[in-house]
């Protein structure tokens, strides 16, 4: 199948042209920027390297992390859909840009990368935070929190129960083998789930104002060693001490994993073979 109609496809799924967020800032370096699409680095997302004119496979993953990476490269031609065209560690490196050996690698296989985040983020059916929620059965109520245009984050409600009980039922769910978890309360009902990076103090804010008692989201203990990151994740904790919200942290690829799995539903009609690849490490990190 050629790419340019996989490309259209996608593009037109999630309004590529009219998406305003800057992918290049972080992940386009002075030594890699040779191996970007040309029209990656004017639209800034969508199809970030463009290696063959025809696809024969197509992989979905939140990053592009080594255990990724080693597994894309054992195929040719294939198109990696990913939600963060970046590497990630879930410790104090955090986002790391794609090094340009990998770049050279996947052009030598023929092997492209397409990214979609905010526009991920924001879609009304295979959003982040949207399918995150009904995979661990909250019922939708409402979405909030802007986000480049669009709401990402989901206000919903469960039966009332006991915070232990539905974060037991949430972790076994998104295959974690432990949450980080902080509880204010002990009944919870109403529900504010981001996918990601959550830890903002206007996400929690939000949440409070909705008349939520619990933010279920990925990042709620932030280790990346960046002074603005670490000051914004400071101040979460801080406001949350007003608060009294109870905290869900899911990890940032545990969280957004749901989409990606679910997105695989968008390509089945283009007659190629998709599939998820799982990075076991993350799913599993402390």
């Amino acid at each position: 199948m050629e790419i340019i109609e996989i490309v259209k496809k996608l593009d037109n799924e999630f309004n590529i042209k009219s998406n305003q967020e800057n992918l290049i800032e972080w992940a386009v370096t002075d030594r890699n920027k040779k191996y970007i699409n040309l029209d990656f680095l004017e639209k800034k997302t969508g199809l970030m390297t463009r290696n063959s004119a025809e696809i024969k496979k197509i992989f979905t993953a939140v990053f592009i992390t080594n255990s990724i990476i080693n597994r894309i490269l054992k195929n040719k031609e294939c198109l990696i859909i990913t939600h963060h065209n970046f590497n990630y560690f879930e410790d104090e490196r955090g986002l790391q840009p794609i090094q340009p050996e990998i770049f050279k690698e996947f052009a030598e296989t023929k092997n492209s990368i397409y990214v979609a985040h905010a526009p991920l983020d924001t879609h009304k059916k295979y959003g982040t935070s949207i399918c995150l929620a009904e995979l661990c059965e909250i019922e939708i109520d409402k979405l909030f929190f802007n986000y480049f245009g669009a709401p990402t984050a989901v206000i919903g409600n469960i039966k009332r129960e006991k915070f232990e009980k539905f974060s037991e039922r949430i972790r076994k769910k998104i295959q974690r083998p432990y949450l980080n978890l902080i509880k204010n309360r002990v009944y919870i009902k109403k529900i504010a789930v981001i996918a990601g990076g959550g830890d903002i103090p206007e996400i929690l804010q939000q949440s409070y104002d909705f008349g939520c008692d619990t933010l279920f989201t990925g990042t709620v203990e932030n280790r990346w060693n960046l002074p603005f990151i670490q000051e914004g994740n400071k101040k979460f904790h801080e406001l949350n001490k007003k608060l009294k919200l109870n905290l869900i942290g899911g990890t940032h690829y545990a969280t957004e994993r749901p989409s990606m799995i679910k997105i695989l539903e968008l390509l089945r009609d283009s007659k190629l073979q998709s599939e998820y690849i799982e990075d076991r490490e993350l799913l599993n990190s402390k």
